[in-house]
């Protein structure tokens, strides 16, 4: 049997609340752009949730060491946002749960935001499409929140599959009765996008109704574009010693 914990620091009385989950994935996408909003709004943290089922990113069992030396088990964080419409839960986290896992930790969850009066599950992640760059995509629970997400601006996945917690999360709070969608940032780099994140922010931001500077974020992709840039010209230059290397005779050996 699974161990699962979830932590409760507050209880807050919340207005319709929304959920949006942003985990790691594709480029990192729904991560980053969860976590830069978390920061950026300073948001509170409300609650957490440990499971067996989330392990390293190398599949091992263990713990994180933060950078003030500090450590703690993979987990998911829950920040509170109160807007005026709604008020927004912000899932957070710095691991998915393994395969067989998923269904277990997102219903432990979707238990959790019923409890707090949740209306609406928004998962977030990357998308691999071919010539699509800067562009967000969506798929919903019915026609009439595809039609609202359309008119946004948003392009419509209309084949394919949501693999991981931001396929999970949606398909099960839909059963559960829930309003849910997916928006997904087209990703150009599969290890790493800011630039898709940053588009992923935006759809939020509008969707949401939530303000927001996005300045340390264009920082981000600057400082990010040019260590980039500067790791194209070591693997430039490496290759061309290498190919020297290879040109010149071998010298002869003699004892």
């Amino acid at each position: 049997m699974a161990f699962i914990k979830l932590i409760e620091y507050e209880k807050p009385k919340l207005k319709d609340p929304i959920l949006v989950q942003g985990l790691p994935g594709l480029g990192l996408v729904g991560k980053l752009a969860v976590d830069y909003i978390v920061e950026e709004l300073k948001l509170p943290k409300i609650a957490e949730l440990y499971s067996s089922h989330l392990l390293l990113p190398q599949g091992n069992a263990g713990i994180f060491i933060e950078i003030d030396g500090t450590f703690n088990l993979p987990r998911y964080e829950f920040y509170l946002y109160k807007g005026e419409e709604n008020d927004i839960i912000f899932l957070a986290g710095n691991t998915q749960p393994v395969a067989w896992g998923q269904y277990e930790v997102a219903e432990k969850v979707l238990e959790y935001f019923e409890k707090m009066g949740g209306k609406m599950v928004i998962a977030v992640c990357g998308t691999t499409a071919a010539g699509e760059e800067s562009r967000v995509f969506c798929t919903a629970d019915d026609p009439e929140t595809i039609e609202y997400l359309k008119k946004l601006g948003f392009k419509v996945s209309s084949s394919g599959s949501v693999t991981g917690a931001c396929g999970v999360l949606p398909g099960l709070a839909k059963i559960r009765g829930f309003k849910t969608f997916i928006l997904m940032g087209s990703v150009q780099r599969t290890y790493v996008d800011p630039e898709a994140a940053r588009e992923v922010v935006k759809a939020l931001v509008e969707v949401l109704k939530i303000k927001i500077s996005l300045e340390d974020l264009d920082k981000m992709i600057r400082d990010f574009r040019r260590k980039e840039e500067e790791m194209v010209k070591l693997r430039e230059i490496w290759e061309r010693v290498e190919e020297r290397r290879r040109r010149e005779p071998e010298q002869p050996w003699y004892v």
